[in-house]
């Protein structure tokens, strides 16, 4: 998918300008659509509300959207005892985006906060999130 992503944005300028042209809607804004996970948290993308829902099959108690110190702006995905969870969907696709992955990454290195990062491969096309987060299940 993101070879397609890359090859589009190259002809067409932008990911949502080729979705038009082809003749479907495109995203309005980045994160617009919203996804109500099992547990009633909102989620940011298809992605999140598939970890949100792993974790509340596996009991885990979870907080969504916790502000980073410093960086109230800047929310965690998810938090758990402490532990950051963030999905870096986007990253290496959006420059501005890349900015946030790596001022998170800095922020949880100098508040010496575990972060434990995601991506689109650990969920499709198979969902690798026990290896991933299993050690989090008490």
């Amino acid at each position: 998918m993101y070879d397609a992503y890359g090859k589009a944005r190259d002809v067409f300028g932008t990911w949502n300008k080729a979705i038009e042209i082809a003749g479907y809607e495109p995203n309005p804004v980045m994160f617009a659509k919203r996804y109500l996970a099992c547990d009633g948290h909102q989620c940011d993308s298809f992605a999140e509300k598939i970890i949100d829902e792993w974790l509340y099959s596996k009991n885990i108690p979870h907080e969504r959207s916790v502000p980073y110190p410093e960086e109230h702006r800047l929310t965690c995905d998810f938090v758990i005892n402490k532990v950051f969870i963030e999905f870096f969907g986007l990253e290496g696709e959006v420059r501005n985006y890349d900015r946030l992955v790596a001022l998170k990454r800095k922020l949880s290195k100098k508040h010496k906060l575990k972060l434990i990062e995601i991506r689109p491969i650990h969920l499709f096309p198979k969902n690798k999130l026990d290896n991933i987060l299993g050690s989090l299940i008490s």
